[in-house]
């Protein structure tokens, strides 16, 4: 059994001989996306790993910038904030109460949904296009404002994933990432901005991930 933390951990720390791709599986937007670009946004990655985070709420929060938004890596505001650990309701009220002192009324999140490995046995030819994870379809635990997200047990990375050993193959890492944002101003149900699923193959580095990745959704987040 293989635990997805480990996996983000990997993906976002260690240099692999394979170059990496990005590849959005679907990505869905709000007909007034438009209107969140005034919003003061904190950008959220879901991970126990601090490295992890940080390499990824920068590369994020960077590419938010260069579009001419106002965004905060939440890590240099909320250290402590812990993101991928269960929440009390104690803790949930205090998070709520975090973001309305500090004037926060977006927010952007992102978290590791899957890791699986793909393999070929070799000389048997090239690996499928794509592998189906269940992610292609706009979920609807998604809609309910940012932080039922935030609160749902959905929200945060997937454990226990079994991948098969298997000899004389070639194999491929594979993540799925999701991607939300939500417009803290509005009524719940209207809350979420966009929404993008993507997958990472073979990532080659953190820095390097993490930038392609943030690019990859940026352009999603347009008009």
């Amino acid at each position: 059994m293989k635990d997805i933390k480990l996996a983000f951990f990997i993906l976002l720390t260690l240099s692999l001989t394979c170059c990496s791709s990005v590849k959005v599986l679907n990505s869905w937007k709000a007909a007034d996306v438009e209107d969140f670009r005034d919003n003061t946004i904190l950008v959220i990655a879901r991970t126990a790993n601090e490295e992890a985070r940080i390499a990824f709420e920068n590369e994020i929060t960077r590419e938010i910038i260069a579009k001419g938004m106002k965004a905060t890596p939440s890590y240099t505001k909320f250290p402590k904030l812990r993101p991928n650990d269960k929440l009390t309701d104690e803790r949930k009220e205090e998070i709520k109460n975090l973001l309305k002192k500090e004037g926060f009324n977006g927010v952007v999140l992102s978290v590791v949904k899957d890791y699986q490995e793909r393999t070929r046995v070799i000389g048997e030819g090239g690996y499928e296009a794509s592998v189906n994870y269940g992610y292609t379809d706009f979920p609807t635990y998604v809609g309910g404002g940012f932080y039922v997200y935030y609160y749902s047990p959905l929200s945060y990375s997937t454990e226990d994933i079994y991948v098969p050993e298997s000899e004389d193959t070639i194999t491929s890492k594979l993540y799925v990432l999701e991607t939300v944002a939500y417009d803290l101003e509005q009524q719940e149900d209207k809350q979420l901005v966009a929404w993008v699923t993507s997958e990472i193959e073979n990532p080659s580095g953190a820095t390097t991930t993490a930038n392609s990745y943030a690019k990859a959704i940026a352009k999603r987040f347009k008009k």
